[in-house]
This record gives C-alpha cells, structure tokens and sequence, in this order.
C-alpha cells in the first residue's frame, strides 16, 4: 500500500497563514510595547515639570487655560483660527504658527481630521492648552519629517476666532475695503470698482475676456504658480476665454455666483464680487476650497 501524501498546497498554506499569524503577534507587541513607553514618557514628562494634566478617554493628556475664553462654540462650516506650536518632549522643534509674522492657520470645522482635531475640540474662542498626544493619536509608527516614529508630540494650541458664514463675509468687506455693496436676493454681495456705462453688458452669447482673482476668506501656506510657497487667501486667478477664442457666458458652466455677478457687469468694468457657499461649491467644496466657503473674487471683463 502506498503511503498517504501529504498535500503540498494544504503544507504552504498552512506555513503561510502560522507565518502571518506570527508577524501580527510581533506587530501587536510593538505596538503594545510602544503605547507603554509612550505613557512612562507622558508620564515622566509631567512629573518633571510638576504640571497638572487630565487625560481624555482617547489617551490625550492636556491642560486648559480658559481665561480669555468668549464661550463661543464650534459649530458644523464654522471657520476656526488657531496658532500652534508642535515639538518633540525633547524640546525638538516640529512646526508652527508666527504670530510675530502674523501667520497662523485657519480650516472648516468638521469637514476632515487631522493631530488638531482631538485637542482642538476641547477649545472654545479665546483659550489655549497644552496637549501631550501618544503616538497612537499622532503619527504612529509611520516617521514624518524629523517627527521619529512611535513619538510623543507636545502641542500648544490658542484659538483666536470661530467665524460663521456671516462673520466670515463681514471680514472679507473689512479686509478688502468694500463698503456698502449691493446685496441681491440671493445673497451676492456686489461692488463695483471700475464703471463703464457705455460698455456693453455681458449677455449669454457676448464674446469678453474676464481676468479674475478668488480668494478665501483666510490665508494659507500654498505654492504659488512659480512653485514658490507663499502665505495668502488666494486660492486661484486667471482669464477666461483667449483673443481668439474669447469667453461666451452660455458656453460655460460656472458657479452660480459667478454667473450672477457676470450678467451685472459690461465690458471694461472691473467688481468686487463676495459669493455665499450656497452660490459657490456649497457643503462639499473642491480640490482646492473647503465645503462651507464663502469665496471672494475680483472680476474683470475686457473686450477680445
């Protein structure tokens, strides 16, 4: 009789699957080992400095300074604008705002997650804390510029305002100088900044070139078209239409605050034009502007 044989596929699965149940062990365990050195760290890191932390159920330390706090809330779309500054226990350096350089940072409230999600929560307008985030809540074991990995990060976070939709509108017409623009039914807010009575309106099928500038209601850290990084609102600039194949409003499918501000508008006038999110990109924004954005833009239309 022919002894049994052993099923080779049956043998390398059965390797392969005790092989990947070994790495995950290992996995967890650096992991786990991690999370622990991580607290002993925290842990250390307070009883140095004689501090007063309270720890979330997520693992976050932190420390409130309430003092200048106006009570004011985070609402879904608000605009929040806080200074940061982010370092290793070791006192390394990782990044942050300039308020010397009146740099800081701005984002849409609950829109997307990011390491200022969590401690960003438990402040409301005016206040300031100190975080100490585990790398569980931070950058894990993935390095991250000259972030190690499986660190500790140390923030300081103030936040400076929470803007509605209106708050943010209103600091675009102080920003930008715009007084007493017409508001329409829909919301537009419309100023014009070059008049040309004679100058024919922008009908749907009137060939123009429009030279326009869109800017947030903030600034922000971006590459410009040179690849230069700046710190400015402006999310884009352009013209649309050529000399030889000039802009037609019918032919173009733009946001409707655009189209609205175009139809008020004749050739070699210049406006200041502000659009509610409702007439941008609405809750869902694109690649480049945030949901909840009111956009402001400066349009120009010249004749071919």
């Amino acid at each position: 009789m022919l002894p049994k044989l052993i099923n080779p596929m049956k043998y390398i699965c059965g390797i392969f699957f005790l092989f990947t149940a070994f790495l995950t062990s290992c996995t967890m365990d650096t992991v786990d080992e991690q999370a622990n050195k991580n607290e002993l760290d925290i842990q250390n890191y307070i009883k140095q400095r004689n501090l007063t932390m309270q720890k979330s159920a997520d693992g976050l330390y932190y420390q409130l300074n309430t003092t200048g706090s106006t009570g004011k809330l985070k609402n879904l779309g608000d605009l929040v604008t806080f200074h940061y500054k982010i370092t290793l226990l070791d006192g390394t350096i990782v990044d942050s705002t300039s308020r010397a350089k009146n740099i800081n940072r701005s984002s849409v409230w609950g829109l997307s997650q990011s390491i200022f999600t969590l401690p960003l929560s438990l402040l409301n307008e005016g206040e300031s804390g100190v975080f100490l985030m585990p790398s569980a809540l931070g950058f894990g074991g993935t390095s991250y510029g000259n972030i190690p990995a499986f660190s500790v990060l140390k923030l300081e976070l103030s936040i400076e305002a929470v803007r509605n939709e209106a708050e943010q509108i209103a600091l675009i017409q102080k920003t930008y100088g715009i007084v007493n623009p017409e508001k329409t039914s829909s919301g537009l807010l419309f100023s014009k900044i070059v008049d040309n009575p004679s100058g024919a309106l922008i009908s749907a099928d009137a060939p123009v070139l429009v030279n326009y500038i869109g800017r947030l209601p903030y600034s922000y850290m971006h590459a410009d078209a040179s690849g230069s990084y700046v710190y400015n609102a402006i999310f884009g600039s352009g013209t649309l239409g050529t000399p030889t194949v000039p802009f037609i409003l019918s032919n173009n499918n733009l946001i409707a605050g655009f189209t609205e501000a175009l139809k008020k508008m004749r050739v070699g006038e210049k406006a200041a034009v502000i659009i509610p999110y409702s007439l941008g990109y609405g809750t869902a924004g694109n690649d480049a502007i945030p949901g909840y954005s009111p956009l402001y833009f400066e349009i120009t239309t010249v004749a071919p």
